[in-house]
């Protein structure tokens, strides 16, 4: 290629060469000023040496040196994703109208489909917003759409949480002990992921979707089944019973319910699921099960032999008149309306709604639920806290309250330990959760993939369980840690005198009314909030 002169003056001369621009300069007499004019009608021309320039315009005369490159008259850039194409523009200003600007668009059509670009072009940017060195969206794609994620529902379990109503004559003492159901209830569904749209590339390429993911229904396939219709797959009870989850996983267990009373007709019952009592117990009977316990009727209970949770927890709605006989034992914990003349040993929390008389009771905690709640006589062990608006009588009958206490700091540990195990566990249950959205989304299983699945499963069930059982270690763990000290005995409203406090084996007579306080144990002493 020859030697094109591309501006010439008394002052300096730049030409274009093969390889870039040279300015050469004669005499003195041309501004810095002048000069960036004049590259602003050469918007052609990038300047790769500012020096070149400078002792060109300085210290003339000066040979023929290199200044500057050849800018592309259109730079097209897609992005990664393909979805959008910019370009970048440097021509001459007069090309921006007229027939100049009719020959452009056309140059830069050209251009976009040599670079492949053919979908999403913006004619309204090429008719009216080209300009120079600015990058300018020139096509656009169409952005694929991802497919939602499968949407799953299931049976809500109620905690048991007891409830307090006083209205007029009557107290009552609810609670939502075992979740029951029948056979066909309802007790879960998964609405189908959908598969999304398709995009499109300025390239004119398909763009698949992801799908979304399909999430594993997760329950006991000997007392639950699925039937899928319309897009939902739906679980239904296969039998009537109580309702559990085990590790996330819905099952129904039996459940005995006894429609009136137990006595001579049912015997003593040993039962090992979950047991219901809409009546009472006759005096001298016995219940026993493995699981949750309820006894709904409304005069409560007498001096029956024995009433025991092996593994759960015990309901009784109409509280306890034990006549110095009955016995009531739980692994978890025991909520009744009232306690007279009982005994009651309970590896978790004894709330009672209302009065604890002339009782013997043996806990973590014993909490008096309602305002009005008073124990008066008895003997009451608890390892953690006690709480009651009343303590004792004004007839000023002896009543014991002792606290075991326990070591904060070897609490706090466990705790840190419990949370640190709680963490190892989520970061388990995610990696198996992964594994499992790999056979999930997949349409169909060979025999190997799905034994591998089954163990996948498995492994994530067992998990959750470990998940919840830490879970549930936690949450008691930090409500015995709002015990203020290492054991605490709270009075909402008064204690009476021949009330005897104990904690830790020191111990402290109420010899007058207190009103409104807690009793505390640290540094091995009884102090008072």
């Amino acid at each position: 290629m020859e030697q094109e002169i591309i501006f010439l003056s008394e002052n300096i001369k730049i030409t274009k060469e093969p390889d870039g621009f040279y300015i050469e300069s004669f005499k003195n007499g041309m501004s810095v000023e002048q000069f960036n004019k004049l590259m602003g009608e050469h918007p052609e021309i990038r300047i790769t040496s500012f020096i070149a320039i400078k002792n060109a315009l300085l210290f003339a005369p000066r040979p023929p040196v290199k200044f500057g490159e050849v800018k592309q008259r259109i730079t097209i850039e897609i992005s990664s994703d393909e979805l959008r194409a910019y370009i970048v523009l440097c021509v001459m200003e007069i090309e921006f109208t007229g027939d100049r600007k009719v020959s452009l668009i056309k140059e830069i059509i050209a251009k976009l489909n040599e670079a492949g670009v053919v979908f999403g072009i913006k004619q309204e940017v090429l008719l009216n917003q080209l300009c120079n060195n600015k990058q300018i969206l020139i096509a656009e794609g169409v952005t694929p759409e991802n497919g939602e994620d499968s949407v799953v529902k299931m049976y809500e379990w109620k905690e048991a949480k007891p409830e307090v109503k006083e209205d007029g004559n009557v107290d009552h003492y609810e609670l939502n002990l075992i979740n029951r159901v029948n056979v066909g209830d309802w007790l879960g569904e998964r609405l189908d992921p959908t598969s999304g749209s398709e995009g499109k590339s300025v390239r004119g390429n398909t763009i698949r979707p992801m799908a979304g993911k399909k999430y594993p229904l997760l329950y006991d396939k000997n007392t639950v089944k699925e039937v899928y219709e319309s897009g939902a797959t739906t679980l239904y009870s296969l039998k009537s019973g109580a309702v559990h989850y085990s590790g996330g996983k819905i099952s129904v267990s039996d459940h005995l319910e006894i429609t009136g009373n137990v006595d001579f007709k049912t015997g003593n019952i040993d039962f090992d699921g979950y047991l219901t009592v809409k009546g009472s117990i006759e005096d001298n009977f016995s219940v026993v099960s493995n699981k949750d316990v309820e006894i709904l009727g409304v005069y409560g209970v007498g001096s029956v032999r024995e009433i025991t949770s092996r593994e759960g927890s015990v309901f009784i709605k109409g509280g306890i008149a034990g006549k110095n006989k009955a016995v009531v034992k739980s692994k978890k914990d025991i909520y009744t309306k009232y306690v007279s003349d009982a005994t009651i040993i309970c590896d978790g929390s004894v709330h009672i709604g209302f009065y604890c008389l002339n009782s013997n009771i043996t806990a973590k905690e014993v909490i008096l639920d309602s305002p009005k709640g008073q124990i008066i006589g008895g003997n009451i062990q608890a390892e953690i806290k006690v709480v009651s608006s009343i303590i004792g009588s004004a007839s000023e009958k002896r009543t014991a309250i002792s606290v075991k206490g326990f070591d904060r700091k070897l609490m706090k540990e466990q705790l840190e330990n419990v949370m640190a195990k709680t963490e190892e566990l989520k970061s388990a249950l995610t990696r198996a959760k992964q594994e499992l959205s790999i056979f999930t989304n997949t349409s169909t299983l060979t025999k190997e993939q799905e034994a591998k699945y089954e163990n996948v499963k498995d492994r994530f069930l067992e998990i959750k369980d470990q998940l919840k059982e830490l879970e549930d270690e936690k949450r008691i763990l930090v409500n015995y840690l709002k015990t203020h000290g290492e054991g605490e005995i709270v009075i909402l409203k008064k204690a009476y005198p021949g009330t005897v406090l104990e904690m830790k084996r020191i111990t402290k007579d109420i010899n007058r009314v207190v009103m409104s306080t807690s009793f505390y144990l640290q540094d091995n002493d009884i102090k008072e909030l």
